[in-house]
């Protein structure tokens, strides 16, 4: 095969925008490694409320490192803020939230317990759920949630 053939070969199977990933993907929530009926809608990569979370990751590091610099040119040694377990719990849940979109319905103690960010919030925040926090920042650390399912041919 010549290489102009590879090449038309390769354009003609490939195209960039498999790259893309999805600008929602949905969490089916575990219960005691179970799943359940109830899914959690995320915002991808590309999706605006993901870009916001990641453009203020952004300015929190270049403001430490500004910190850091500042410290190092006026001799001084540099320490790191120290956060409370609160704290980082506070940061996870913020991190989670700035994400979720949405649920499907659900129900706690028989009553309809709709989506909005303070029953999320309140949600992620009660000790006796602890796993639903874990879940929820692993799965959007998980590079392959975001990725589009290839379609069955």
């Amino acid at each position: 095969m010549t290489k102009e053939k590879a090449a038309q070969a390769a354009m003609d199977d490939f195209d960039l925008s498999e790259l893309d990933t999805a600008d929602e993907s949905y969490m089916t929530v575990l219960s005691n490694g179970k799943e359940t009926s109830w899914v959690w809608t995320f915002a991808g990569p590309g999706h605006p409320k993901a870009i916001e979370q990641s453009n203020r990751f952004g300015r929190e590091r270049l403001h430490r490192e500004r910190m850091q610099e500042q410290a190092q040119v006026n001799g001084k040694k540099w320490k790191p803020p120290e956060e409370t377990p609160d704290e980082v719990k506070a940061r996870n849940i913020n991190v989670v939230i700035e994400r979720l979109l949405d649920w499907s319905p659900v129900k706690m103690n028989g009553e309809p317990y709709p989506f909005s960010t303070e029953n999320a919030r309140k949600l992620l925040a009660d000790p006796r759920k602890g796993a639903l926090l874990i879940q929820a920042l692993e799965f959007l650390g998980d590079e392959n949630a975001f990725m589009p399912r290839s379609e069955k041919a």
